[in-house]
């Protein structure tokens, strides 16, 4: 009866710790994904307004050389607007599975094609 009495409290903390080991590897996982995503939107905060910055000195370049203030910010506002209609046409291929695919890499899943 011992030896029963043994195994069982040998199996139950078994359990105990297997349950603490999977809630580790999820808060690992969760915090690397975590961390992933506020990096992910401080690079991209930065790369915007530097993209701000770079769009006024263009459009003031292109003003400048056409002579016609106007023509420049139209020209840079152009290129926005291809480049915009190319990224919803090409959400799927450029967007969409790369973020799914490095979501489940974070989390050692298989990836999707």
């Amino acid at each position: 009866m011992d030896t029963a009495q043994t195994l069982k409290g040998n199996i139950e903390q078994y359990i105990e710790d297997k349950v603490d080991l999977i809630k580790l590897k999820a808060s690992e996982k969760a915090g690397t994904v975590a961390s992933g995503v506020i990096v992910g939107l401080v690079v991209a905060r930065l790369v915007l307004f530097i993209l701000i910055f770079l769009s006024f000195a263009a459009a003031f370049a292109i003003s400048q050389a056409t002579g016609k203030y106007y023509l420049g910010f139209l020209i840079v506002a152009g290129f926005y607007m291809l480049l915009a209609v190319a990224v919803v046409l090409l959400r799927e291929k450029l967007l969409t599975m790369p973020l799914i695919n490095t979501f489940l890499k974070k989390l050692n899943f298989r990836q999707h094609s």
